[in-house]
């Protein structure tokens, strides 16, 4: 009898055990009885899972790599804080075991935030991304689909970057010759401030003069006047010492104003991240800055001069980077240094958010206001130069597009070249996209019997921005005698296949010459037909116009530095 009991309870022990083990097969999460609080339970179920079924706790949280088995240990239950916070933000919401509702309007907030977090972003060139607005339609549902967390390790997370500047390449051609000095040694740093001590001097000199005629007030103003000018020369003279102090130290190239032959390489400029649109930043006086910071100013930091085949290679990888494989070429006008073009063509393609090659071709000009007749004679001998330059970059860049901008005296050369690369192409071999004539500087019936019609044989689209408040212009117009065409005087000039427009009433500038990069409206109607290839008439902010001549285009007023960079049409990159 005894024996038959022991063995009778014995198989009772084994059925209870097979029940149990058979309950607890289809559940791969924690049980809950809902006769127990929710904290309770949340603290039960990790152990009850790890002393009866271990194996059964590792395909719930195998998927999540952030989770490692010694992290559900009982001295951290998943009830505390940290845990919840951890799951909140790292778990896929197809993840979460359905008996642990999201608690609390900061889990539930971290809850509905979550796929935007768990989207990847688009790898692109850091100082030309768009702004946090204008990014998020970018990524469709076919091209960015919603991963995981689970699947991302901490490696795949790019940190943004703490530099308060953005670096913008720029590729540059020139016929500038290079600056030498003797034993590669710069003057003592103190000769820089040479003019500004002059000035004080001879302004003591004048006010102790006054002083003999007992005009004294005036010779206060005088010495007043003169600390200020020496102030004002002190400061460009020793921002000038250290940009060449700079240049020497990194050992760039450092392009003068005389002739020289052609030369290609590539340049680095800062952009602060502080930047506002059309701003060429620089260091000011009134600020009491002696000194370029990358942080605070547009910035040349290092100009590198590259073989032919090594240039033309650099430039053709970074067109076949870019996403829409085109470059854009800048051409400079009158009074503009080789430092100014390439800061200028940084700022222009940053501010347009190109993704392009950004390129640039500085003649030597001589960056002064009183060279405007050496300038004009520079701006035609430079064409042949101009022209070598614009068939190496057609042939070998691998560009599908490529775009131009010459301002002012720059429509010169160009000019000049687009006569000879008319007899250098096939009449159907187009070698530009879109060229864009910012106040040309060229007389304007040159400009339409000789110019004009070879142009619009070579590109697919030309437009003419021209203004009436254009003092640079109506000086050159003095000089040379014969209209200009970027000068809106009695006529404008309008020629067919060429889209011109006026900004006279947008264009609030002093010279009312610069507003092809320094005028936000302008700037993004160049975005708007660059970018999104748009015609006039898809710009809702120009006007069209009658005129003797034909149709041409306008600003609307009202659309003055309030035109966005977002139209209403997706950008075409």
């Amino acid at each position: 009898m005894i024996t038959l009991a022991i063995g009778l309870v014995g198989c009772s022990n084994k059925e209870g055990e097979t029940e149990v083990g058979h309950a607890d097969a289809p559940h791969t999460g924690p049980v809950v009885d809902h006769g127990v609080p929710m904290d309770a339970r949340v603290q039960v179920a990790p152990q009850a899972m790890q002393q009866k079924s271990p194996p059964q706790l590792a395909p719930q949280f195998q998927p999540i790599p952030q989770f490692q088995p010694q992290a559900v240990q009982p001295q951290a239950p998943l009830t505390s804080p940290e845990m919840k916070q951890r799951m909140s933000g790292e778990m896929s919401p197809f993840s979460q075991p359905q008996a642990l509702p999201l608690e609390g309007p900061v889990v539930q907030q971290q809850r509905s935030l979550q796929p935007q977090a768990m989207q990847p972003q688009m790898m692109q060139p850091r100082m030309m991304q768009a702004a946090p607005e204008q990014a998020a339609p970018m990524l469709s549902p076919e091209a960015a689909p919603m991963q995981s967390m689970a699947a991302q390790s901490p490696a795949d997370v790019r940190p943004p970057s703490d530099d308060p500047f953005d670096v913008v390449e720029v590729f540059y051609g020139t016929d500038r010759a290079p600056m030498v000095w003797p034993g590669g040694v710069l003057p003592h740093k103190y000769h820089a401030l040479l003019p500004a001590a002059t000035c004080v001097l001879l302004g003591i000199a004048v006010a102790l003069l006054l002083t003999k005629f007992q005009q004294y007030i005036v010779a206060g103003l005088t010495v007043l006047v003169a600390i200020t000018g020496a102030i004002v020369v002190g400061q460009e003279g020793w921002v000038q010492y250290n940009k060449y102090d700079r240049f020497l130290t990194n050992q760039s190239v450092v392009y003068g104003k005389e002739q020289g032959d052609l030369q290609l390489g590539t340049c680095k400029v800062s952009i602060p991240k502080s930047h506002q649109a059309g701003k060429l930043e620089s260091p000011s006086v009134l600020h009491w800055e002696f000194e370029e910071k990358p942080e605070d100013h547009v910035m040349l930091v290092e100009v590198k001069s590259e073989e032919e085949q090594q240039f033309l290679d650099m430039l053709k990888q970074r067109v076949a980077e870019s996403p829409n494989h085109d470059l854009l070429i800048f051409i400079h006008g009158y009074n503009v240094s080789f430092e100014d073009a390439a800061r200028r063509t940084a700022q222009i393609a940053h501010d347009l958010e190109f993704q392009g090659a950004p390129v640039f071709f500085s003649w030597p000009s001589q960056g002064e206001l009183l060279g405007y007749v050496v300038d004009r004679d520079n701006s035609f001998w430079t064409a042949s130069h101009l022209r070598e330059f614009l068939l190496k970059i057609h042939y070998h860049s691998g560009a599908q597009a490529v775009h131009l901008i010459a301002h002012s005296m720059g429509n010169r050369a160009f000019g000049a070249a687009v006569e000879a690369l008319a007899q250098d192409l096939n009449q159907q071999e187009k070698m530009f996209n879109e060229v864009i004539l910012a106040a040309p500087d060229v007389d304007a019936r040159v400009f339409q019997e000789q110019i004009a019609p070879r142009l619009s044989s070579l590109a697919h689209h030309v437009t003419l921005y021209a203004s009436q408040n254009d003092l640079a212009l109506k000086a050159s117009r003095a000089v040379n005698g014969y209209p200009r065409a970027g000068d809106v005087g009695a006529s404008i000039l309008v020629l067919s296949g060429i889209d011109t427009i006026d900004v006279t009433q947008i264009d609030t500038s002093l010279m009312g010459h610069a507003y092809y990069g320094d005028n936000t409206t302008v700037i993004s109607d160049i975005y708007a037909l660059m970018q999104n290839h748009r015609f006039p008439k898809q710009r809702e902010w120009l006007r069209d116009i009658s005129s003797p001549g034909g149709m041409y285009w306008y600003f609307d007023p009202q659309y003055n530095n309030s035109v966005t960079r977002a139209p209403s049409s997706v950008p075409l990159r």
